[in-house]
């Protein structure tokens, strides 16, 4: 089974690209959801509060997603430190998860894939590219994320060359749903090819 990593800079549309390819029966790991959903075990927590303060905490007490970002995706070591808690912890889940797979190929999605060496661990990579004024429109304007915040984020991710550089298959996504979903059904066909190598 050919495990194939998904990634794409914020707003790209790798996350739509990957619900077109689980509507086609592939099974889809989402490590940025992964990630969210470590964030309330006990034991990384207990982590994060020691590297980031009680400050990443909500009213309820929980990991509070949104203050951890600003706080780590404006510092490089920052950002550095929560990678340094997280990654293992997604690596291992990961591993749980595969076990647990059938098909000729999984998809294993990641906004930060080759920023923090996991596309090593893939057999192929997929990199959804859009431009960066598209990305902007669809994350600013359509989900209400501040400006800043976005260009935070873009500085904290690898560009586009290093994306090219990484990638075994480039989809273009400027184009609208429709496009998309073509191109989904075209890669999904490569991918079975490749699988069955």
């Amino acid at each position: 089974m050919k495990r194939i990593g998904l990634t794409g800079g914020i707003g790209s549309g790798k996350s739509t690209l990957a619900g077109m390819l689980a509507e086609l029966g592939v099974p889809v790991l989402d490590l940025d959801a992964l990630g969210r959903e470590l964030h309330k075990d006990a034991d990384c927590r207990a982590a994060l509060l020691a590297a980031f303060g009680h400050d990443i905490l909500d009213s309820s007490g929980a990991v509070d997603r949104g203050a951890l970002g600003r706080l780590c995706f404006a510092d490089a070591e920052k950002t550095a430190t929560l990678n340094r808690i997280m990654h293992p912890r997604i690596w291992q889940e990961e591993q749980v998860w595969l076990a647990a797979q059938q098909g000729a190929y999984v998809l294993i999605e990641a906004s930060v894939l080759i920023e923090s060496g996991g596309a090593a661990r893939m057999d192929a990579i997929v990199v959804v590219l859009a431009d960066l004024d598209t990305r902007r429109q669809r994350v600013v304007q359509s989900r209400g994320m501040e400006e800043h915040r976005f260009d935070a984020i873009v500085a904290r991710q690898c560009d586009d060359a290093a994306r090219w550089q990484a990638a075994d298959f480039i989809v273009e996504n400027n184009n609208g749903l429709d496009v998309l979903q073509q191109a989904a059904a075209g890669l999904h066909q490569q991918l079975l090819s490749l699988s069955a190598q």
